[in-house]
């Protein structure tokens, strides 16, 4: 039997339960430990706030929240509803290409829900909307995939590890209580460096799965870091999911 629904309602219905289901339980995925969306109550306040906004019809301001205050963290619902407003033209320009990119970066975890439609959406497009939704994908992945964002907080860490520098916190008695910037709770040096470098490890650990490349430690050199930056830097501009 056909599906006569228009797409707000197909998506409507859809929309509302697997929110539920990703703010819950959040995604299944063997590729990211603590590097990607904070679980924390303000990701759950933002998404509160962005579902009211849209509901309400306010739907610029919902994207505002989507697209720089979740989306750019990691968040694959963010990312899904970014690709959905631009596919309907709600709060933001209707730009086919910019949402099946939209859906792809969301469905990079291998989520069911989001490659469905990822795929039926890059299914109804042409030879020359793909190139389109190519070139904006390629874009959106080297700032907010997954991948691109371990890299850059693994970056931060590797600066403050190595700086030992007083604007950081780490030069000097390692027994002095510092903050860490994560928690917002104060350590000794000594343990905010075991923190940065334990989660340095999960990230490398991360990054170096997705690159199918030899284990690294948060040791690592000038020379070895800038070699996995280049790394990191080529696989974000291949095409690999279509």
């Amino acid at each position: 039997m056909s599906d006569n629904r228009t797409l707000d309602e197909q998506d409507l219905n859809f929309r509302t339960p697997l929110l539920l289901i990703l703010l819950l339980f959040g995604l299944a995925t063997a590729a990211s430990p603590d590097q990607m969306v904070p679980k924390s109550s303000e990701t759950l306040r933002l998404h509160d706030k962005a579902e009211k906004l849209y509901r309400d019809g306010h739907w610029d301001r919902a994207y505002f929240i989507y697209v720089n205050e979740l989306a750019a963290i990691g968040d694959k619902y963010a990312q899904y509803m970014a690709g959905y407003m631009s596919l309907t033209g709600k709060g933001v320009v209707q730009d086919t290409a910019k949402a099946s990119a939209w859906y792809r970066l969301a469905a990079e975890r291998g989520s069911q829900e989001f490659t469905a439609v990822r795929d039926q959406l890059l299914e109804a497009m042409s030879e020359s909307d793909l190139d389109a939704s190519d070139a904006a994908f390629l874009a959106l992945r080297r700032e907010y995939s997954d991948l691109a964002l371990a890299f850059a907080y693994l970056r931060e860490e590797w600066a403050i590890l190595n700086s030992r520098s007083p604007e950081f916190g780490l030069s000097g008695d390692f027994s002095v209580a510092v903050m860490d910037p994560a928690t917002g709770m104060k350590v000794t040096r000594g343990e905010y460096a075991r923190r940065l470098e334990s989660r340095m490890q999960l990230r490398l650990d991360y990054i170096t799965s997705v690159l199918q490349i030899d284990h690294l430690d948060p040791d690592i050199n000038d020379r070895e870091f800038e070699a996995l930056a280049a790394q990191v830097d080529d696989y974000l501009q291949v095409i690999n999911d279509r």
